[in-house]
């Protein structure tokens, strides 16, 4: 999956999303000879140097299973919370 990562600067980046995790990725950016790592907190999310960046656009390469991909990231959540039971 291909991304575009923008700097407080206003420098954009694309990059190779390679490995993920809610809280975690490992991105190949073009500009750069070796991967980084993205880690998120509070909403956020930094590069390893502790510089915040926005993921602009997650861009589906072909044969990429995007929505099994989003399912493992982002799991859904039940909106009623556990234990509802309809009447």
């Amino acid at each position: 999956m291909l991304l575009t990562i923008r700097y407080q600067n206003g420098l954009r980046s694309e990059a190779v999303l390679l490995a993920a995790t809610r809280h975690r990725m490992r991105v190949a950016v073009a500009s750069r000879r070796d991967t980084i790592e993205l880690r998120k907190a509070n909403a956020c999310w930094f590069t390893e140097e502790g510089a915040e960046v926005e993921i602009e656009a997650f861009i589906p390469l072909a044969g990429i299973d995007v929505p099994g991909f989003c399912t493992d990231v982002y799991p859904r959540t039940l909106a009623a919370g556990s234990g509802f039971t309809p009447a």
